[in-house]
């Protein structure tokens, strides 16, 4: 797989999306590694100042000669932050848009020292609005993402064995994607989360809870993780959980399948046929124009009609509180498929995920990633739906 940069093109078309949104403020100052990456075109250390009027300026400290090699504006060095005012050219009194749901306090401390009597807003929620929306450029990797998904997963049946422990399955998954380009690592913007590449859970551990925010939790491999893939073995007639992203130059796709060693009981294969329903049902509606609250409201509607009200998106009072979600460099992006008025444009690459959660027997579930269009919801993540009975 090609190591892809970014054109200046795109990178000047982000830009100018940010600078149409500063009728407040007088710039953003971004030191988030994905944000400076998104709108520079690097994710090395440093920060990217955008001010609502004047070029970008882009100072990297490590490292400086990749930063130079990897995005199309001209990159300075960052020697320190003292002197950020002159630097930046940063006037006095300015009012200045911080990242401020990720931004450490020590670097908000700095930052206040050096710009003096500037006053600080949120820039985030811009930011993140701005990003739900891909450009083909975006779209392209996010494709193949999803290509080296379909693969990914292909590969399942080659390796699961009784057994064996659900550690084992994800490294073997993880070593064919891996080979394919998958950087082996993703993105997640909440603050003190740890995601692995993806959750692969066998029959009761799959509905074990964890502090993530995701439907499903995991025992994990210690305390310190405590959700994912651990070392539970797989046995036969149980439902095994597989969710996990594929990644192609940092755009990720997100897709789940349930595989198992034999059949699983009628029952649980019902409630996964539920599931498929409900996405399916978020999907025809997925369209410019409609709300997350809208399609949200509709997974609840259908998961009660079907009967599975008490356990989509986990059990009466351990509900994740939604049903989707934006992928793109990272994994929670926006649109969020919960009772929030996001709306749904054209563009925007969305994991559409109804799990049903049984405390003490497992998940059952569906997840692919769509890309939305005028005309419908496109599902990328092209594979069979059914279960994958090995």
């Amino acid at each position: 797989m090609d190591y892809v940069l970014h054109p200046k093109s795109e990178i000047d078309s982000r830009i100018k999306k940010l600078k149409d949104r500063m009728d407040d403020i007088d710039g953003a100052l971004l030191f988030q590694a994905v944000d400076m990456c998104y709108f520079s075109g690097t994710a090395q250390d440093g920060l990217v100042y955008i001010p609502r009027d004047g070029e970008p300026i882009i100072m990297m400290k490590r490292s400086l000669e990749r930063a130079k090699e990897e995005s199309p504006l001209e990159v300075r060095p960052l020697k320190n932050m003292r002197n950020l005012k002159e630097d930046l050219g940063i006037k006095t009194g300015a009012t200045i848009g911080l990242e401020m749901d990720v931004l450490p306090c020590s670097f908000y401390f700095r930052v206040n020292k050096a710009l003096e009597d500037a006053s600080f807003v949120d820039v985030a929620e811009r930011i993140k609005h701005i990003r739900s929306v891909k450009s083909e450029f975006e779209i392209k990797l996010a494709k193949e993402a999803a290509q080296m998904l379909v693969e990914g997963f292909s590969t399942v049946p080659d390796h699961i064995k009784e057994g064996m422990t659900e550690v084992e399955l994800m490294c073997r998954m993880e070593s064919e994607m891996r080979l394919m380009g998958h950087q082996g690592s993703l993105r997640f913007r909440r603050f003190n989360s740890i995601v692995p590449i993806g959750h692969i859970m066998s029959g009761s551990s799959a509905a074990i809870p964890s502090f993530l925010a995701s439907p499903t939790g995991g025992r994990g491999t210690s305390v310190v993780f405590p959700h994912g893939p651990g070392y539970r073995k797989i046995k036969r007639n149980e439902p095994v959980f597989v969710d996990t992203v594929g990644i192609c130059n940092g755009y990720i796709a997100d897709a789940t399948r349930i595989f198992s060693l034999g059949k699983i009981e009628p029952g649980l294969v019902e409630a996964y046929e539920a599931s498929c329903q409900i996405e399916e049902a978020i999907a025809r509606e997925m369209m410019p124009g409609r709300t997350a609250r809208e399609l949200f409201e509709l997974s609840e509607s259908e998961g009660a009609r079907l009967g599975y009200g008490d356990f989509l998106g986990g059990p009466v009072g351990s509900k994740c509180g939604f049903v989707g979600h934006g992928v793109g460099l990272e994994l929670d992006e926006y649109p969020v498929l919960a009772p929030l008025d996001h709306e749904i444009q054209e563009g925007m690459t969305i994991a559409v995920e109804p799990k049903i959660i049984y405390p003490g027997k497992g998940v059952l579930g569906v997840e692919d990633t769509f890309l939305t269009t005028s005309s419908g919801a496109l599902r990328l993540t092209e594979m069979p739906l059914e279960i994958w009975e090995v």
